[in-house]
């Protein structure tokens, strides 16, 4: 049975379509363009008292251009100092003061801004986190304040072996791309990239048509779009205009024609390896089956790369398969930190157990186990507000297209053991990239 997405349309808000509803359980999702280009996509649950809320751009590390690389990072942190109405210290008590929280994420592909409020704060949740979308204050003191902040999270990865290899080998599979680039840009960019880009970063990328409000809990819909488009408003922002919403990022994937192959040898104690592959994008159909592989790979203690690399040899303390999707591309790898002298042969055994699922070692009764797992984490995960949120923001910015829950999990259940294994081939005939970061090896 072919499982359909319910279509999330770049329409003008007098359109018939900006306004629909998705039944989902007991429960209903609604998504309004409003005037101006404005997106607003709830989702209302029964017996809950909080509200996760979130305020969505669709840009990233990928979207910045020399001169401005790690302007979007620099916004993350930059909103949070004041607006026209807040101060810093306004913004933190707003929140603690209701027993409430906020934060932000920058990706490469998106940044947003949330806040976890009871459903009586949405009014405050709102009223803080659009002024700070919307009229930012982004003064030259606050400036360098954070730049300095910036290098010290900076230094502060450079020193974790572990984050230095995972940005080794996100550069690596995408050599030369724009999704290789670092989130938070590099000290030599973060250096050079003066105020005034970052300013204009900010024209350039915020505005009516590119905000996604999402938000899940004890919400009222209506409510959130009048509260939204009031405060956009009262900010000088388009809420008159018959724009559509920015679309969905169409990009075009470039091949990954050649291995690669990266050493950073210092004076850690620990290894740490991937090794993997280009995989696809974040709308592919082969999605569920890449789930259900990562699974049965290294999705937990009854995982093959978890027996087989820690509990049957005793070589690693942690090992994990992964995969990184985009709006047009993806990156799957295989992960372990372990002893230097064990590297070789730790990567040889999780790269037997990709190859023995990709030649078709691999039962019902495993896909069985893995869906099974698989569809209770989901589940488990919808239970917590902000992961509904989560979800409804990022199927705005990166898919342009939703799928109910039961729809995800009857997906799921629709996969067979060659699909999985044709995964896995593929995986395997792609160009091969690996990184090692670890102390020097005497072969």
């Amino acid at each position: 049975m072919t499982v359909t997405p319910y279509d999330l349309p770049h329409v003008t808000y007098t359109d018939t379509l900006a306004h629909i509803t998705i039944p989902e359980g007991e429960t209903q999702i609604h998504r309004s363009v409003l005037p101006g280009g404005i997106r607003v996509i709830t989702q209302q649950v029964p017996a809950t008292r909080s509200v996760a809320i979130g305020m969505w751009f669709a840009v990233g590390s990928r979207d910045e251009h020399s001169g401005h690389y790690g302007s979007t990072h620099y916004l993350e942190h930059l909103l949070f100092k004041g607006t026209k109405r807040f101060s810093a210290i306004d913004i933190a008590r707003s929140f603690d003061e209701v027993g409430g929280d906020t934060n932000a994420t920058t990706a490469k592909e998106y940044t947003h801004y949330y806040a976890h409020v009871l459903g009586e704060n949405v009014p405050m949740a709102i009223d803080v986190l659009m002024d700070m979308v919307t009229a930012p204050r982004l003064s030259a003191e606050d400036f360098d304040t954070e730049r300095t902040v910036i290098l010290e999270e900076l230094a502060m990865s450079a020193d974790d072996p572990s984050d230095v290899a995972h940005e080794s080998w996100a550069g690596q599979v995408f050599y030369n791309q724009d999704l290789g680039r670092p989130v938070g840009g590099t000290k030599a960019t973060v250096l050079a990239t003066p105020r005034e880009a970052v300013i204009e970063h900010y024209r350039k990328t915020y505005s009516s048509q590119t905000l996604v409000v999402s938000a899940s809990g004890a919400v009222d819909h209506e409510q959130v779009c009048e509260l939204v488009l009031e405060h956009a408003r009262d900010n000088g922002w388009d809420t008159t205009s018959e724009s559509a919403p920015q679309p969905v990022r169409q990009g075009k994937e470039l091949d990954l024609t050649e291995a690669m192959n990266r050493r950073i040898e210092r004076d850690w104690s620990q290894a740490h390896i991937l090794v993997g592959s280009r995989s696809f994008s974040a709308t592919d159909e082969r999605r569920p089956a890449m789930s259900l592989l990562l699974t049965i790979l290294g999705g937990g203690m009854s995982s093959r790369l978890f027996q087989e690399v820690r509990e049957k040899r005793g070589l690693a303390y942690t090992t994990y398969a992964f995969d990184s999707a985009y709006s047009d591309s993806g990156a799957f790898a295989m992960y372990a930190g372990c002893t230097p002298d064990n590297a070789a042969e730790v990567e040889r055994v999780m790269l037997g157990e990709l190859e023995g699922i990709a030649s078709g070692n691999i039962s019902e009764d495993e896909v069985a186990r893995a869906c099974g797992q698989l569809r209770g984490g989901i589940a488990l995960d919808m239970e917590v507000n902000g992961a509904r949120m989560s979800r409804l923001g990022r199927s705005e910015i990166v898919r342009g297209e939703i799928y109910t829950i039961d729809q995800v999990l009857q997906r799921l259940r629709e996969v067979r053991p060659e699909d999985i294994s044709s995964v896995a081939q593929l995986l395997m005939e792609r160009p091969r990239v690996r990184t090692y970061v670890g102390p020097a090896v005497t072969q």
